[in-house]
């Protein structure tokens, strides 16, 4: 009997250390589980498409501090080109190939990472008189000595022709509070993009926000064309509803999170690019990690400029259809006299 007892006092006594070194295990599992977000961070920000030539970056992305001023590549043979410095990261991609229905395409995939406070400035022809002078994209990029520099949202061509002008807030002011009460199904659409000081930005419909609210917000820039390609990652409704699937030169303007931004300039309209709808570009916005994301003004208007110099090359194919522009949305400044990039 008194061995019959041990032994089941034993028994009892293993269950309950084998039920502890579960709950242990089980503890500990939770723990890593819980922490491993974290390790996963460490590995920084991962570029798109490898630099060439880079030299090693920090966890974020950029130059360390105690390095090297900056980083230039400026490959127009091989459609690369780069800057890179100790708070800004800008790649540009060029790719050529055959898309949806047979179209032949050319388009620039621009990726942008930068230090918090470091921002898309919109920067007008004639900032005393919106609207009232055009220039040639290059010599306006140049004037100002913009590393990146693209066309923007078409606002100040609309206070030209005496068009409604969207909602427009740069720098914090408001330029302009005048929408439409619901989407166009011509363009501009008319939805709203704003940029906030944490460096997110997010897209509205047309008619769902207005200026004030976004500055009660906290919006310290937007910009007013569309249709929206991207809201919390989700393709716009207008967008698959087929309703701007002709083909066109594009250039789109994205957010992957905030601080990183992804631009696609589309070639169209002459031989060697066909252009493109806008499903394609959306799709491809959301396949490189974009989560909000408008479609800024098309056409010839188109202008991707880097250190000056364009590098979308269908004004070489189409001249006498160039546009001139009245403003661009650029980033970032360079003594662009100290350069010798050639022609």
């Amino acid at each position: 009997m008194m061995e019959r007892m041990k032994t089941n006092m034993i028994k009892r006594i293993v269950s309950l250390l084998l039920a502890m070194l579960l709950l242990c295990g089980c503890a500990l599992a939770e723990t890593v589980t819980e922490t491993a977000p974290a390790e996963t961070s460490e590995a920084g920000f991962q570029p798109m498409y490898e630099v060439p030539g880079a030299p090693e970056l920090t966890a974020d992305g950029f130059l360390p501090e105690d390095g090297e001023d900056y980083y230039l590549v400026f490959d127009d043979e091989n459609g690369e080109w780069a800057y890179i410095d100790d708070e800004m990261f800008i790649h540009i991609k060029r790719f050529n190939g055959v898309v949806e229905r047979d179209r032949t395409l050319i388009w620039y995939e621009t990726e942008v990472k930068v230090k918090p406070g470091i921002k898309f400035t919109t920067q007008h022809a004639n900032p005393e008189a919106i609207g009232r002078r055009f220039m040639w994209a290059q010599d306006l990029a140049t004037q100002l000595n913009s590393i990146l520099a693209i066309s923007d949202d078409f606002y100040g061509f609309r206070v030209y022709q005496k068009r409604t002008p969207g909602i427009i807030i740069q720098d914090g002011v408001v330029l302009a509070d005048k929408g439409l009460k619901q989407p166009h199904w011509t363009l501009p659409t008319y939805d709203v993009m704003a940029y906030f000081p944490d460096g997110t930005m997010k897209t509205y419909l047309a008619g769902t926000i207005d200026a004030q609210t976004l500055i009660n917000q906290g919006a310290v820039d937007s910009w007013t064309f569309g249709p929206v390609l991207l809201s919390e990652g989700e393709i716009g409704q207008q967008v698959l509803d087929k309703q701007f699937e002709y083909i066109n030169p594009r250039m789109t303007l994205g957010m992957i999170e905030p601080n990183h931004f992804f631009i696609m300039t589309v070639e169209g309209r002459h031989s060697k690019s066909d252009g493109v709808g806008l499903i394609w570009v959306a799709e491809q916005m959301r396949d490189r990690g974009c989560v909000e994301a408008l479609n800024l003004d098309g056409g010839n208007s188109i202008k991707l400029c880097f250190m000056g110099k364009i590098l979308n090359s269908q004004r070489h194919y189409n001249e006498k259809n160039d546009r001139t522009v009245t403003s661009l949305l650029t980033l970032g400044t360079f003594p662009l006299d100290t350069l010798n990039l050639g022609e």
